[in-house]
C-alpha cells in the first residue's frame, strides 16, 4: 500500500476524523470504570492514533482499487470490440482464402502464370490470416481482404446480409409488418431480448444500470452473430442510440426517426411532414435526443405530430394482445385523411411507431403520399450490404433462403374474407411507381448501374433532359437565366409524366437543390449525398465514411451547398472524400465514351482498399458520383462493407410510393410490367428544345 501511495500521490485524499481536535469528556462513571457510557472499552491514545491510521490506509486502497476497477472495465468494453472486429476479418480472410485456393483447381488458359499469381495471392491471404489470429485482442487494426482482382464468378460466397433487432422485455403476437414479426423483411432476422428492459425505460430514456449491461451484451450478441445492422423494436430507443453505436461497428438504427433529415431535406421548408405515432405526448421526453441525432425539433412548425392512442383497438399490443388489423386501418386511414383535410400541405407520412408499418400501404393507396416506416428504414441500412440483381458483379452473395410466406402475402388467390373481397373489387388500382430524372445535355452510353441507364431500376423511369445544362454549371452551381426556365419546366414534365420522385444524372445538382423542390410537390434529391445524415447516424462519432466522387477538388469547391442541404461538411474530419480522377479508364464518360467497368472495377477497389489500409477506422462507402454504382458490388464483397450510391439513395424514395409485397394492403397499385424503355438523349423535347441542345444528335 505504501509502495503505491508513491507511484500514485495524486489519490492520497487527507481524511480527517471525525472527534479528532475535540475534546471528549467523559463522566466519572466511566473514568473510575475504564469504560464508556455506551459500554464500549476506552481506546488508549497511541492505539487510536495506529487505527486512524489504518482506516486512512484502508480508505486509499479502496479508492485506488475503484479507480483500477473503472479503468479494467473500460479496458474491458474496448478489448470486446477489438475482439469482436479482429474476428469478423478473420473470417472475411478465411472466405477470400478458401476462394484463392479454389482457384487451384479451376481450369485456364495459361496454366503456369495463373498457378503462380494464386499461389502469391494465396500467399498474402494466408500472412493476412495468420496476422488476424495471432493479433491481441486490444488491437483495433482494421484488417481487410487484399483481393487482387474482382472476379466475375467468386467460389467463395458471402452470407446473405441479416437485420438484428433489439427487444423490449415484452411478448405479444405480432401482426405482418410489425418490427417483431420476421415475415416483415426480405432477408434474415436475429432477435435479442433484453430482460428487464420495459416500454416505460424506453419512454424515459433512462436504464438501470443491469439493464445497460444486458444492452450491451444484447448489442454484441447481435453482431457475433454477424447481423449487418442493429434497430430496435421500439421507436423511443432512440435515447438509446449513442451507447449501441459506440459498441458496434456496424450501422445501428434504433429509430425509425433516423429517417426524418433525409425526409425533410427532400420536400420544400413551407411543406409539412406528418410523423404518426403510438402517442403524441410520449415523443416529448426525447426532444433533446431527437435533435441531437435525427434533427428533428418538436416544435418545428413543419412537423405535424400525431398519435394514435385514441384509435380503436390500437392498444392492444399494450395488453399483450394481437391487434385486430381490419378494425385499426379504418381508424388510421380516417384520422390521416381528416388530418390531411386540416392541414393541406403535409406531403409525406413518417410512421414513428414499430408497430405502424402495417397501414403503410393503406396509407399509401388512401392518400397518395409517400409513406416511411420502420420497415423502409431497414431496408435501407441492408441495402448498404445487398447485391443488386440488375447490375455489378455477380454470383459472389448467397441467395437469401425466403422463408414461407405470411397469410397476407403478395400474390394470395383469394381475400381473407368476402367482406375484403368486395373492398378489393371497390378499390382503383394505382399506377406503380416511376423515377424522374434530370439529365445534363451531355450524351454518353452508360454502363449498367449508371443513373442514365434505364435497366439499372426494377421500376420505371422517365428522363427528361435540360438543354444547355452543361456539367460546368453543374460544378459551378449556376444556371442562366434560360437554362433555369428549361430546368423548371423539367421538373414540371416529369411529375405531369407520373414521377412519384425527381433525381439528376449529376451529384453536383445538389446545388440545384432548393429551385426542384420549390417546383415539385414529390420528393426531389439531386444527388447521392442526400443520403449522408441517414448514414452518419448510424456510426459513432469516431468511426469515418468514405465519400467517393469523380474529383475530390469539384465536391470540395460545393462545400456551402453540401452542408445546407445534405449536412455534409467536406471539412469534418469524418468524412475522408477520396477522388477517382487517376483511376485507368474510369474518364471514359467525360469524353463521351462507354465505360470500360471490367477494366476499371479493379482499379476502384485497389484505390479504396489502399485508403482502408491507412484509414482502419472507416465503416462505411457513399458514391457521390452517378457513374460509380456500377462498381459498388465489387466494393462490397471486396471490403465487406457497407455501400451507397445513387441508385440505393432511388430506392429509398421510391419504396415509400411502392406497395410493400410481404404485408399491408392488397390489390391497390397495378405491378411494374418489367418492360425496360430505352431513352434517346432528347426524345422528350420539342423540336424547338432539341435546337437549344448541345449534344442532341
Amino acid at each position: 500500500a505504501m509502495a503505491q501511495q508513491v507511484e500514485h500521490p495524486q489519490y492520497l485524499t487527507p481524511i480527517k476524523h471525525p472527534m479528532h481536535g475535540q475534546q471528549q469528556h467523559q463522566s466519572p462513571q466511566s473514568v473510575s470504570t475504564g469504560m464508556s457510557l455506551d459500554s464500549e472499552p476506552m481506546v488508549p491514545a497511541k492505539d487510536h492514533h495506529n487505527l486512524l491510521q489504518m482506516h486512512q490506509d484502508l480508505t486509499l486502497q479502496m479508492t485506488q482499487l475503484q479507480v483500477r476497477h473503472a479503468q479494467l472495465l473500460d479496458n474491458h468494453v474496448g478489448l470486446m470490440k477489438a475482439h469482436t472486429e479482429v474476428i469478423n476479418h478473420a473470417d472475411r480472410l478465411q472466405v477470400d482464402l478458401h476462394a484463392a485456393h479454389s482457384k487451384l483447381a479451376t481450369p485456364v488458359a495459361a496454366p503456369e502464370k495463373a498457378h503462380t499469381e494464386v499461389v502469391k495471392h494465396a500467399r498474402k491471404l494466408q500472412t493476412d490470416f495468420d496476422a488476424a489470429q495471432s493479433k491481441p485482442v486490444s488491437a483495433t487494426t482494421h484488417v481487410l481482404a487484399a483481393t487482387a482482382a474482382v472476379p466475375e464468378k467468386a467460389t467463395g460466397l458471402k452470407k446473405h446480409p441479416c437485420l438484428g433487432v433489439i427487444r423490449l422485455d415484452c411478448n405479444y403476437p405480432s401482426a405482418e409488418g410489425d418490427l417483431d414479426s420476421p415475415a416483415s423483411f426480405g432477408y434474415d432476422v436475429t432477435y435479442r431480448v433484453i430482460p428487464g428492459m420495459t416500454l416505460e425505460m424506453a419512454q424515459k430514456g433512462k436504464f438501470t444500470e443491469e439493464v445497460e449491461r444486458r444492452f450491451a451484451e444484447g448489442i454484441k450478441f447481435l453482431q457475433q452473430k454477424g447481423v449487418n445492422a442493429i434497430t430496435g423494436d421500439c421507436g423511443f430507443m432512440m435515447a438509446f442510440q449513442a451507447l449501441a453505436r459506440k459498441i458496434a461497428t456496424r450501422p445501428v438504427f434504433m429509430s425509425s426517426m433516423v429517417q426524418c433529415p433525409i425526409i425533410a431535406a427532400a420536400f420544400d421548408p413551407k411543406e409539412q411532414i406528418l410523423i404518426l405515432t403510438a402517442n403524441g405526448n410520449a415523443l416529448k421526453p426525447q426532444k433533446d435526443v431527437l435533435l441531437h441525432s435525427c434533427g428533428f425539433d418538436l416544435d418545428e412548425s413543419r412537423f405535424i405530430i400525431q398519435g394514435c392512442q385514441d384509435i380503436p383497438g390500437f392498444d392492444a399490443v399494450a395488453k399483450g394482445q394481437a391487434v385486430p388489423i381490419d378494425v385499426v386501418q379504418p381508424g388510421i386511414v380516417k384520422m390521416t385523411m381528416d388530418l390531411l383535410g386540416k392541414y393541406p400541405r403535409i406531403v409525406g407520412i413518417l410512421l414513428e411507431c414499430t408497430q405502424l408499418p402495417p397501414y403503410a400501404d393503406a396509407l399509401r393507396a388512401a392518400t397518395g403520399l409517400a409513406v416511411w416506416d420502420a420497415i423502409t428504414a431497414a431496408d435501407f441500412y441492408i441495402s448498404g450490404y445487398e447485391d443488386n440483381p440488375r447490375f455489378g458483379v455477380d454470383d459472389w452473395q448467397k441467395e437469401w433462403e425466403q422463408a414461407p410466406a405470411g397469410p397476407n402475402a403478395k400474390g394470395k388467390a383469394k381475400a381473407k374474407s368476402k367482406a375484403d373481397a368486395q373492398k378489393v373489387k371497390q378499390l382503383a388500382k394505382k399506377q406503380a411507381p416511376v423515377l424522374g430524372v434530370i439529365r445534363l445535355d451531355y450524351n454518353y452510353p452508360p454502363a449498367a448501374g449508371d443513373v442514365d441507364c434505364p435497366g439499372s431500376y426494377d421500376y420505371e423511369v422517365v428522363y427528361r433532359c435540360v438543354p444547355g445544362l452543361t456539367v460546368e454549371m453543374a460544378r459551378g452551381g449556376m444556371m442562366t437565366y434560360q437554362v433555369q426556365q428549361q430546368f423548371t419546366a423539367a421538373v414540371k414534365w416529369l411529375e405531369m409524366r407520373g414521377a412519384s420522385g425527381i433525381t439528376g444524372d449529376c451529384g453536383f445538382m445538389m446545388a440545384f437543390q432548393p429551385l426542384a423542390r420549390d417546383v415539385a410537390s414529390v420528393p426531389v434529391f439531386m444527388s447521392p449525398m442526400m443520403q449522408c445524415p441517414m448514414v452518419s447516424v448510424a456510426f459513432d462519432y469516431y468511426d469515418r465514411i468514405m465519400v467517393l466522387t469523380a474529383d475530390g477538388k469539384n465536391l470540395k469547391d460545393q462545400k456551402e451547398v453540401f452542408l445546407a442541404h445534405c449536412g455534409f461538411d467536406v471539412d469534418d474530419a469524418r468524412f475522408l472524400i477520396v477522388g477517382c480522377q487517376d483511376v485507368p479508364g474510369y474518364n471514359a464518360a467525360a469524353k463521351g465514351e462507354k465505360v470500360n467497368v471490367e477494366k476499371v472495377t479493379p482499379f476502384i477497389c485497389e484505390l479504396v482498399r489502399g485508403h482502408l489500409d491507412k484509414c482502419p477506422d472507416i465503416r462505411s462507402i457513399l458514391l457521390e458520383c452517378t457513374e460509380l454504382p456500377p462498381y459498388a458490388d465489387a466494393l462490397r464483397m471486396a471490403t465487406g462493407l457497407p455501400v451507397w450510391d445513387a441508385i440505393t439513395c432511388a430506392d429509398f424514395f421510391i419504396s415509400a410510393r411502392k406497395d410493400n409485397p410481404r404485408f399491408g394492403l392488397n390489390q391497390w397499385q397495378n405491378d411494374w410490367d418489367g418492360v425496360v424503355n430505352e431513352y434517346t438523349l432528347g426524345q422528350n423535347l420539342t423540336p424547338d428544345e432539341r435546337s437549344q441542345a448541345k449534344h442532341f444528335k
